[in-house]
């Protein structure tokens, strides 16, 4: 039961992540100018940190952008 409950905690967590960086990505989107700390957020290594933590291995943000959109390491 406790592993059940540690997968659904994880799943929710996961979800939580991809709401805040659609939330930020449409801050950017929508507001241009005035959304820069969104869009340094979105392009920050602190944001690479959480990608991976939160988001399973293969699934990450940046690998569901088009290659034109990703960033270089």
């Amino acid at each position: 039961m406790l592993s059940q409950s540690n997968q659904v905690h994880a799943k929710a967590t996961e979800r939580l992540f991809l709401a805040v960086v659609n939330q930020a990505i449409s801050d950017v989107l929508e507001n241009g100018k005035e959304a820069k700390e969104a869009e340094q957020w979105l392009l920050s290594k602190d944001f690479d940190a959480l990608d991976r933590l939160f988001v399973s291995p293969g699934k990450a943000v940046g690998a569901l952008l088009p290659k034109g959109n990703q960033r270089k390491a």
